[in-house]
């Protein structure tokens, strides 16, 4: 005689997909393998809608406070290219994402930027600028 909740014979999936839809129409696919990975899905495939692009962020020039921003880059990448040093009195992302910065020249390498005064002396000191 058997007491309490009968026992239920529930299969036991070891692979399956989730497909999910979000509100703007982009899909999500789900894969769970439990050979591959027993904790989670092991990949996971976004596709956004036709047409759909990230927005650009908008980037203002405005500084952090009065800290500038120490820039040291190489004029080409070649290895006998003069080392310089520029000071900016912008916003740090604001130099990183520009296409062109004056002063700058296009095939120049950065290799080093900073925010801060106290950067000016120690990167003069450590590639011997004037």
């Amino acid at each position: 005689m058997s007491r309490g909740r009968p026992s239920e014979n529930v299969e036991r999936l070891d692979k399956w997909t989730l497909d999910t839809t979000d509100y703007d129409g982009s899909k999500s696919i789900i894969k769970f393998d439990r050979s591959k990975s027993s904790k989670g899905p092991y990949s996971i495939e976004h596709i956004p809608t036709k047409g759909y692009r990230h927005p650009k962020p908008d980037i203002d020039q405005r500084m952090y406070g009065k800290s500038p921003v120490v820039m040291v880059f190489k004029s080409s990448n070649r290895s006998n290219a003069k080392t310089k040093m520029k000071v900016f009195r912008k916003n740090i992302d604001y130099i990183i994402s520009a296409k062109k910065l004056p002063g700058v020249p296009e095939t120049a390498e950065i290799v080093e930027l900073a925010v801060g005064k106290s950067f000016i002396d120690k990167y003069k000191q450590k590639y011997n600028l004037i």
